[in-house]
């Protein structure tokens, strides 16, 4: 049994050869969680306080919006597809700072779209191999086509010939914005 004295040193019960040792203050995981103390707090049923980040706000921390429809609407225009290493350098982010943002990021940037009536800009974000001819294969493609539901998009049973028209029509309205 482990006890606490009145001095702070905790007591292994009498087992021999364990010294009792000092109690050091512990450290809060606050700092460690991104938490501090202006986050919103929340309490429980039982009156508990828990503090709680930022709401995310979809937009990945660090990752700029404008700096990727910026980026989107230029390849758009050039009728070319451009990278995720690509979209991460727009916001001044290397690769491995943007990588686990990237899938909120995107799926703001198609809110944002959605909601101004564009298509899925993203539909233009590839893996690296795939900037030449802008097929997506696996995670990204199942990734993309289920933002594309979320936003209330009917993807239909082929996601690749969804994604193929949603580009085609992201090139679409680069030519109409720009006034072409």
């Amino acid at each position: 049994m482990i006890e606490a004295s009145p001095a702070g040193r905790v007591s292994r019960g009498g087992i021999a050869g364990i010294e009792d040792t000092p109690r050091r203050p512990c450290r809060s995981a606050a700092p460690i969680l991104g938490l501090d103390a202006a986050a919103p707090r929340r309490e429980d049923a039982a009156g508990t306080e828990e503090r709680r980040p930022e709401p995310n706000t979809g937009t990945g921390e660090g990752l700029r919006l404008e700096a990727t429809l910026g980026l989107i609407r230029r390849a758009a225009e050039a009728r070319r597809f451009v990278s995720y290493g690509e979209v991460a350098a727009a916001s001044g982010l290397p690769w491995n700072a943007a990588r686990r943002r990237m899938d909120p990021h995107l799926f703001a940037l198609c809110q944002r779209a959605t909601e101004r009536g564009w298509p899925l800009l993203s539909a233009l974000v590839v893996d690296k191999q795939s900037v030449p001819h802008g097929a997506m294969r696996g995670r990204p493609l199942v990734g993309f086509a289920r933002a594309a539901e979320r936003l209330g998009r009917i993807v239909g049973g082929d996601a690749a010939s969804f994604l193929a028209d949603e580009q085609a029509r992201v090139f679409a309205w680069a030519n109409k914005e720009r006034g072409a």
